[in-house]
């Protein structure tokens, strides 16, 4: 068995002996917020609906959603490569992995500038650029992540198709938050509250996928872009 078989086959074992059924796009762990109603622009991860209804837009705002995914779209081809990302200012590096695991990371490549950028949704200047990492596989770029600073609302051009999520997050003062634990828990001297927007743009095929607030594992596959493997497309 080559290399990359043997890394498929552990894959698969590894979830049947796991015997994990994923949680469902959207459902909402311990302490989330309510789901919010789908023509809302902005909310927690999990409170907006995992798609978005592309029919709630106005026929200018679906016009506004195409032109802007087409400009990312062509910006994000000088970012395949990764040197002239790690070139143009963005960190490339990936973290160290838990021995036997084989799921797909996404990398969230950070802009050195992001913590001072004030140019919001602009296709050329991207807070992150979020690349596929699977052990094996060389790092795919599948989307982009635009943010803004904390008590800031971004733009949203496109209507209820360009929606902006927020991440609960644990944090100190003014300092970066951390996720919270697997029961919604913070750390004593921790409070929860909502990260700053961000929205991720990903390179499907299609306008209502690649506005999507997590992954599209099954787009990004027919996109080409994932193993279909490891999107359900096998």
């Amino acid at each position: 068995m080559s290399h990359r078989g043997l890394i498929v086959a552990q894959f698969l074992l590894l979830l049947a002996l796991a015997g994990a059924v994923p949680v469902a796009a959207g459902a909402l762990p311990p302490g989330q917020p309510g789901q919010l109603p789908p023509e809302a622009l902005r909310g927690n991860e999990f409170g907006l609906e995992e798609y978005p209804d592309v029919a709630l837009a106005s026929p200018r705002q679906r016009a506004a959603a195409e032109r802007l995914l087409a400009e990312i779209r062509t910006a994000a081809r000088g970012w395949r490569d990764l040197h002239a990302a790690a070139a143009a200012g963005f960190d490339t590096r990936t973290a160290r992995r838990q021995t036997g695991d084989v799921s797909v990371h996404y990398l969230h490549a950070e802009h050195h500038r992001s913590s001072t950028d004030r140019v919001y949704l602009d296709p050329r200047h991207p807070q992150a650029l979020i690349y596929a990492n699977i052990p094996g596989w060389p790092l795919v770029l599948v989307g982009l992540m635009f943010s803004v600073p904390r008590g800031v609302h971004g733009p949203s051009p496109g209507g209820p198709i360009t929606r902006w999520h927020t991440h609960t997050v644990c944090a100190r003062g003014g300092q970066r938050g951390l996720a919270p634990g697997p029961d919604g828990s913070c750390p004593p001297g921790t409070a929860a509250r909502q990260g700053s927007e961000m929205m991720h743009v990903w390179l499907t095929n299609d306008l209502r996928s690649a506005f999507a607030i997590h992954a599209p594992p099954r787009e990004l596959g027919q996109a080409h872009l994932l193993p279909a493997v490891f999107c359900g497309l096998h």
